[in-house]
């Protein structure tokens, strides 16, 4: 008989069961393949006329069966790509199913291909700064060290898999050992291990304390709250799992709790539970004494939305953003409030095109398009409400990827947007202000690309009135810009 563990698994989750599990033929062949399901089980299933009764007989069977059944139903989702149903009920056992498929997959699509993914990688030319060719590395040996113990290798996305790869450029090598030994400090043991190794500089530009255009930071015992919400896995079977999306998430906490930020992570909510969240978030008490307030959505998404973990989407503007105006959120009036969108835009792959400009670094030039996501400023004038604040004033719309276009994500180490994000603030926020970090997180991503020679661009719109820097290292109460 089945582990009463395994059975409370399936017990506990039966409803999200029943209403995400696609019971097709090829679900039942492989489930029949070593016994799990007998053919009159088989038959028994399939005269059921309505979809959720199949699932409800499948399920009967399988909890009569002996233990071995839950790992075979947990593979047969796997096989069929129903990804979200199989991390949802045990998530070890799924992602070392997924990585096995991918690399079955993979193999019988190149069958005479002989050579690691790290052996068919383009030179490492051109680049000046050991930082950057250091980060590109990390792609490169995620791929290596994957080959060589058979996980999945790929960057996936919603459409595909790649293998991340740096562009060609100018030869332009740097052999100074003292940079090379610091850009390696920069990624320490970015090529072994899932969490990015760092440690945030303290600040050295506390000499634009109180400068009238510097944002005030020194409100709290915090920089403020950042809120992520992660979708891993989705109900909907043509929306894969996001597997290596932890790893952002892991690296995103390490990175703003050094910051000096206070940081809440939720998993896989569905639309409902995200309005729920942003509804609380607007109001919370921690606010009054913070400086600022940043939100991260990694999951999948379409253009102008993101979807929730049942496969539903929320517009970015109108579902997110719009809870976050000074009237519905006071607290965070005259605040900056910056929210990341680690999301496809779209389908269109990025492709990279050859240039003889070194200031043009070979991005298309519907690739280089951004568009303001915040539209016209309004002046809000409802009775009652705080006069002297724009209604979308001090807002930072980050994009993985611009409109239109798919977002990459390494299986081994998380989204290629992330990973240059997390790199680029925790070597730069000691001196740099937002915008200008996120013009370098940009031109990192420019530097890497996929076998087919796709690419990806970040997309940034801004309401800021003042510069924002993070002063890390220095006291929130004390030591950081005061209000002039």
């Amino acid at each position: 008989m089945m582990s009463q563990k395994h059975h409370n698994i399936l017990r506990k989750n039966r409803l999200k069961l029943v209403q995400g599990v696609k019971v097709t033929e090829d679900l039942l062949s492989c489930l029949m393949q070593d016994y799990t399901l007998t053919t009159d089980m088989k038959e028994e299933i399939e005269a059921e006329k309505i979809s959720s009764n199949k699932v409800g007989t499948l399920l009967d069977n399988l909890m009569r069966r002996e233990d071995k059944a839950f790992d075979r139903f947990v593979f047969a989702l796997v096989e069929t790509n129903q990804d979200g149903i199989a991390l949802l009920l045990d998530e070890k056992s799924a992602e070392a199913h997924i990585a096995t498929r991918n690399t079955s997959r993979r193999t019988n699509n190149h069958p005479s291909s002989t050579a690691s993914p790290a052996q068919t990688l383009a030179p490492m030319p051109g680049v000046s700064n050991l930082e950057l060719q250091q980060l590109i590395s990390m792609f490169m040996s995620a791929a290596t060290a994957g080959n060589q113990t058979g996980n999945a290798v790929s960057a996936s996305s919603a459409s595909g898999s790649v293998v991340a790869q740096p562009r060609d450029d100018n030869e332009d090598t740097v052999d100074s050992k003292h940079e090379e030994e610091r850009a390696l400090a920069f990624i320490n043991g970015h090529s072994a291990t899932k969490e990015m190794k760092f440690t945030v500089r303290p600040a050295t530009n506390l000499h634009l304390v109180g400068h009238h255009q510097v944002y005030r930071m020194n409100r709290g015992l915090t920089r403020g709250r950042v809120l992520i919400i992660n979708n891993h896995y989705f109900l909907d079977s043509q929306l894969a799992a996001r597997v290596g999306a932890n790893y952002d998430r892991m690296n995103l906490k390490k990175l703003f709790e050094q910051l000096s930020f206070t940081v809440e992570i939720h998993d896989n909510q569905c639309t409902k539970g995200m309005r729920e969240l942003f509804e609380k978030e607007r109001t919370h008490a921690d606010h009054e004494k913070a400086s600022m307030f940043i939100l991260f959505i990694l999951s999948h998404g379409s253009q102008g939305n993101v979807y929730g973990s049942e496969g539903e989407k929320l517009s970015i503007e109108d579902d997110i953003t719009s809870c976050f105006t000074p009237e519905k959120a006071p607290l965070l009036a005259g605040k900056p409030k910056v929210f990341f969108i680690q999301a496809c835009q779209g389908e269109i792959k990025g492709k990279l095109y050859a240039s003889d400009s070194h200031e043009n670094e070979a991005m298309s030039e519907k690739d280089e398009e951004v568009s303001k996501q915040m539209g016209d400023l309004k002046i809000e004038d409802k009775k009652g409400f705080v006069p002297g604040y724009f209604k979308k004033a001090d807002v930072v719309m980050s994009y993985a990827t611009v409109k239109g276009y798919l977002a990459w994500r390494h299986t081994d180490f998380g989204s290629w947007f992330v990973r240059c994000l997390v790199h680029v603030f925790s070597q730069r926020a000691h001196s740099e202000h937002l915008l200008d970090m996120l013009t370098e997180v940009n031109s990192l991503l420019t530097k890497l690309k996929t076998e087919d020679s796709c690419g990806q661009l970040a997309e940034k719109s801004d309401t800021l009135t003042k510069k924002l820097y993070f002063f890390p290292g220095a006291d929130p109460r004390t030591d950081c810009s005061v209000p002039k």
